[in-house]
Parts: C-alpha cells; structure tokens; sequence
C-alpha cells in the first residue's frame, strides 16, 4: 500500500495551504491543503489510509483462519482407514428399507446442523453396516457448506488413545494428551468413531481404564454447547458397563440416535467360486 507522501505525490498539482483548519485531532490543528483541486486534512487522509489497510489485513487473516479451519479435517483427522475420506451420502449403497430410512436420517442431521441446531448424533449396530460412512458424510457435507468456515473433525477412539499412550515414552511426539483433548474440544464438529473398541468391542466384559476415562470426560466436559457425533457397535447398556451412567449421559445429552438393527455387514462380500 502506498504511503501517505506517496498517496499525496500521485495526486498532486498543486499542494498549498487553503488557510481553514482541520480541529478533528485533540488539541492539534492542521490546516487543509488543496490536492488535485480537493481540500484535504493530511491527518484524516492518513488516518482512512490506515484505517483501510487494517480493514484489509483482517480480512486476510480471516480468510486464512477460515482456510485453516477448512483443512482441519483432511490434516488433523485421525483414521483406521483413509478410504473414509471418500464417504459421500451418494456412494452410499442402501439395499434394504432400513439402510435408505437411516441414510436419510443423516442427511435430515446435516441439514439441521447446517441450521445451527445443536445435538449430538449416535449410529449405533453390528460393525460393517456403514455407520462410519454416513458419519464421515455429515462431516464431509459441513465441511464444504457455506463459506466454509467450519472445523469438522474425525477420530477414531481407539487410534487416538494409542497415539497418547505412545507419546508417553516418545517426548518429540505431537500427540500428547492435552494436544487432543486441546484439539477435540475446539473443533465445530466432531466425529468419535467406534467407541468402545478400545476395551475390545462387542462382547467384552471389560470396563474402561481410568486414562480413558479421564481423557473423555475431559472432551465431553469441554463440548458441551457442541455438536458431536459418535459412532459405537455398543448398546448403552454395555457402554455404561464399560464407562460409567455419567460419561455417557454427557456424550449423549440431546441426541438423535440411528439404529441399525437388520442390515448386515457391507464389508462381507461373497465370491463366486
């Protein structure tokens, strides 16, 4: 941006005083100078000038943050399998009533979080029926909506709480304990994948280490007032076996749950021998 002499230089034929005076500066006064046949205060022309380069550079950082908020779930996400990244409501596949009535479901939840509604969403079944995928579809949906000013986030449990644990004996490690709870917490939306396969899943009798616990009833505490989205292949009463009423009542709060109770596995596919 050009400075004020130069701004002044570029516009100039004549610079002389007008003889009135500028009293917009406190005690000081300045007197008025003709440029390019405009009476013109050299204090209040510097002044817009700043005033308009200020403007200029929040709306920079701005765009910059919007754009590091907008790559957070392609660069921070944390998956068992990248290929979720291409989970679209499109690809899809529903075969059976209840596959098209939930996949509509999360789709009636993506335009409600587009609304600005706040809940909390569960997909709850047997492993394999495409809770992931519709999950990672909702994120993929208010990640690109808008301006896309949104953070969306993806995290499986169980590599999370892996990648903690090995930063304990690994000091150069970014993920630590307060770096996920940290970022987890600050995020718009927020996806908890596979919850409870941890401790083992689906018919364990196992109960959650006291680390587990304290790791997400710190990010359940911070979001309250978020939404976030949790995926399980546990009934409520197996993960309040494993957890406690407490913590999963605070992961739950308002929520809207989708069941899948009849469709089978997707990733069995049978072959033709």
């Amino acid at each position: 941006m050009e400075s004020l002499g130069e701004l002044l230089k570029s516009r100039m034929t004549i610079l002389e005083s007008t003889g009135k005076t500028c009293t917009k500066h406190g005690k000081k006064v300045v007197q008025f100078i003709m440029v390019q046949g405009e009476e013109v205060c050299p204090l209040c022309e510097r002044d817009a000038q700043n005033e308009l380069l200020a403007k200029e550079q929040l709306e920079q950082y701005e765009r910059a943050m919007s754009r590091r908020d907008y790559r957070t779930l392609a660069t921070k996400s944390i998956l068992k399998d990248t290929k979720l990244f291409d989970a679209k409501f499109g690809n899809y596949e529903t075969a059976d009533p209840e596959e098209t009535a939930n996949k509509q479901k999360a789709i009636n939840v993506f335009q409600k979080y587009r609304k600005g509604e706040v809940f909390n969403t569960w997909f709850t079944g047997m492993p394999g029926v495409g809770k992931s995928h519709l999950a990672m579809s909702i994120l993929q949906n208010l990640n690109e909506w808008g301006e896309q000013d949104k953070s969306c986030l993806f995290v499986s449990v169980d590599e999370m709480l892996l990648l903690i644990r090995n930063s304990f004996d690994n000091k150069e490690s970014q993920y630590s304990e307060y770096y996920f709870v940290d970022l987890l917490s600050k995020v718009d939306y927020l996806v908890l994948d596979d919850l409870g396969a941890e401790t083992g899943g689906t018919g364990t009798q196992k109960t959650a280490s006291d680390f587990t616990l304290r790791i997400l009833y710190a990010i359940s505490n911070a979001r309250q007032g978020k939404s976030t989205i949790v995926t399980t292949n546990l009934s409520k009463r197996e993960l309040t076996k494993m957890y406690d009423a407490k913590l999963v009542s605070r992961l739950q709060g308002s929520i809207a749950l989708i069941n899948f109770k009849e469709t089978s596995d997707k990733r069995i596919k049978q072959i033709e021998v």
